[in-house]
């Protein structure tokens, strides 16, 4: 129980601080690869679940994942002490029909 509830902190702390923190600090780039990793740890919880329901693992290798992607969450939104780079030269415009040259 204990595990689910820090997980369940630590999913809410994760998505105040993309929109405190992470939206307004750091470009789009940046925050998008950030929001993969999290999400990364999302699909491993999955993972975790599915293999325990088809009994391939069995529950102290079931709890000991979950800390382990529970203390990973908890830790997630960490910023690079550096300066964000500076994706926009990467983008180009794309004009589609009336748009102005």
């Amino acid at each position: 129980m204990e595990l689910a509830g820090r997980g369940i902190v630590a999913d809410a702390a994760a998505n105040r601080w993309v929109l405190e923190v992470g939206k307004p600090s750091l470009d789009g780039f940046t925050l998008g690869d950030k929001m993969i990793d999290l999400a990364g740890w999302g699909d491993g919880l999955v993972d975790l679940w599915q293999r325990f329901g088809d009994g391939v693992i069995d529950v102290v290798a079931f709890e000991a994942g979950l800390a382990e992607i529970v203390a990973a969450i908890e830790e997630w939104p960490s910023v690079p002490e550096e300066p964000a780079e500076d994706f926009s030269s990467r983008l180009r415009r794309v004009l589609g029909p009336g748009a102005d040259r």
